[in-house]
């Protein structure tokens, strides 16, 4: 409520020197007083002839007297008149300095409140900050879900009821007319209003406001108050500019919500795609590879038992034929022996054949025989070594016998010809144990890294420099085994090298290879086998594979060993470093 001071309106010298002209004028001694009877120009005395009381009006209210004649009504018109220009002025001052405050609070809430991207951080904010604002004790602020015709609450002060119930039946109350006008409302008798009857408030007074944007009603903000107060335009007017501040925010935070949603979305199913890809990558090599090397361990088994079968043949008649050739040259001794000089014609076909040479040969011959039949009969038990076609479950194995069955295979590709120099292969076995292991695929492995060793050093060939293919073999830590495999050849390139476990990824020309070898090779050593497959390279100074399984899988702990080729020394990393 604004107050004016009479007193202080009488004491301007300007309104003096007109109060002092206007008694001259009208030729009369006149008395001015406050409404509580206080004198502040003249005495009753001296006004006392013809004497009349006109009041100092404001606002219908008197504040003060003017007694004089009848002519000192003019006295207190005018006085009124400036009281009313005081009064004016001041309520035009507070009011600009009330705007002012507002459009400072606002814009520093905005700022506030414009500063996060969080959905509940900014409910909550708002709230309070509303409920502070408009001196209430309960608010709650909510989101209108359209797909579904429901309210979330997203921030609360206190206990709300009439909201809460309202959102329960928001189309039987004052959300749904707030949803279609659009407009805010105010109550300040709950339990008189139709509309809220049904609630069971703790609230005596409360104000909706929607939360609206550019395009649609989001939600609305209520804000209640336990007490008498009495909401006026004012706080509806607060609370709407609130709202529209609110609005904007969340909006800004549901996008930005959506957006964050949308994108680890679409993160998920990148990755969930990128792992199909691969199963489907992996599964298509294994596939293909399991395929082909089923094909080639039936042909395989298939050539050897075709080869076994004259071989036995043969192998197996040699006996009866050396014996039928000794008894022979026992016959053909005694012969000699009683019929000394033969007839001319014997005697002819005798140094034609060079019978001497003959007798002496022959049985280096049928030896000779007999080591070929031999060397035929231990390639087909290495056939079928290799293929291992009836050992499709883990089984206890001498590993050198698996690398040496993979060099008899290659043998002839490590032999010189016209075009190539003979490649040395240098073994350097250690002391191993028989491992638990799926023979087969690991022979599968040795022949993928020793035949891609042959074919680049194939095309390294620089003489005079030897081509070598270096194999060692070592327990490490009792619980270990390292196979290395190295050539000198001409390397693998460093933008290579991180691509050669990649299904399909091949450095061959179209139909020279399938980019499956070495995918396979790391599937069956690190997933088949819980194993390692590292490759060190340089070009121009070869490559370097070493292949690490355990002895016994069940006993591997949750440590791995790791050989450090460029050092070589032995290093323990827990599985997740590795």
């Amino acid at each position: 409520m604004i107050s004016i001071n009479l007193k202080k309106i009488i004491s301007r010298k300007e309104l003096q020197d007109v109060i002092s002209q206007l008694m001259e004028d009208i030729d009369s001694s006149i008395c001015i007083q406050q409404a509580d009877g206080q004198t502040l120009i003249g005495s009753v005395s001296e006004s006392k002839q013809g004497s009349c009381r006109y009041p100092i009006k404001l606002a219908d209210q008197s504040i003060g007297w003017v007694i004089g004649n009848e002519k000192s009504a003019i006295m207190a018109s005018l006085i009124s008149y400036v009281a009313k220009q005081e009064y004016e002025k001041k309520a035009l001052a507070r009011e600009l300095l009330e705007k002012y405050k507002e459009i400072d609070l606002l814009q520093d809430l905005s700022a506030r409140i414009n500063t996060s991207l969080d959905l509940q951080e900014i409910s909550q904010f708002v709230i309070e900050e509303a409920v502070d604002l408009l001196e209430s004790t309960n608010g709650s602020i909510c989101l209108f879900n359209s797909q579904t015709n429901s309210f979330s609450i997203l921030g609360e002060v206190g206990t709300v009821c009439c909201l809460q119930q309202s959102l329960i039946k928001f189309r039987k109350s004052i959300i749904d007319n707030i949803l279609k006008s659009g407009e805010g409302e105010i109550i300040n008798d709950i339990t008189s209003n139709p509309k809220l009857r049904v609630c069971d408030c703790l609230v005596n007074s409360i104000i909706y406001v929607p939360l609206k944007t550019k395009e649609k009603i989001i939600g609305a903000i209520a804000v209640g108050s336990e007490s008498g107060i009495n909401y006026r335009t004012e706080h509806l007017k607060i609370l709407t500019l609130l709202a529209s501040q609110a609005a904007t925010a969340i909006e800004k935070a549901l996008l930005y919500q959506r957006s964050c949603d949308e994108a680890e979305a679409a993160q998920e199913q990148a990755q969930k795609l990128e792992q199909a890809l691969k199963q489907l990558q992996q599964a298509q090599a294994q596939l293909v590879q399991s395929e082909k090397m089923s094909s080639l361990g039936k042909m395989v088994a298939g050539i050897a038992h075709e080869i076994n079968n004259p071989v036995n043949f043969i192998h197996g008649n040699l006996n009866y034929l050396n014996q039928y050739i000794q008894d022979l040259l026992y016959l053909l001794s005694l012969y000699q022996k009683n019929y000394s000089k033969p007839v001319a014609e014997i005697e002819k076909t005798i140094e034609e054949i060079e019978l001497d040479f003959l007798l002496a040969d022959l049985p280096q011959l049928l030896s000779s025989m007999k080591i070929g039949t031999d060397r035929i009969k231990e390639i087909v038990v290495s056939l079928r070594n290799f293929s291992h076609l009836d050992q499709a479950e883990k089984k206890s194995v001498d590993l050198h016998e698996g690398i040496n069955n993979t060099l008899l295979i290659l043998n002839h590709r490590l032999k010189a010809t016209k075009n190539q120099n003979a490649i040395q292969t240098i073994k350097e076995y250690g002391d191993l144990p028989n491992i638990e292991c799926y023979a087969g695929q690991l022979n599968q492995v040795f022949m993928n890294i020793l035949s891609n060793a042959i074919e680049a050093m194939i095309e390294f060939n620089q003489p005079p420099k030897t081509a070598t293919i270096r194999i060692s073999t070592q327990v490490v830590d009792s619980d270990w085994v390292t196979v290395c495999i190295a050539d000198n050849g001409p390397g693998i390139p460093e933008e290579i090298l991180h691509k050669i476990y990649d299904p399909f990824f091949t450095t061959k020309p179209i139909g020279k290879g399938t980019g499956l070898g070495m995918a396979i090779s790391h599937q069956i050593i690190v997933e088949k086998h819980g194993g390692l497959l590292k490759c060190v390279s340089k070009p121009g100074e070869g490559t370097e594979f070493l292949i690490q399984i355990p002895i016994n899988v069940s006993r591997v702990n949750q440590f791995k060993k790791v050989i450090n080729l460029e050092h070589n020394h032995l290093i323990t990393l827990p599985i997740k470093y590795l």
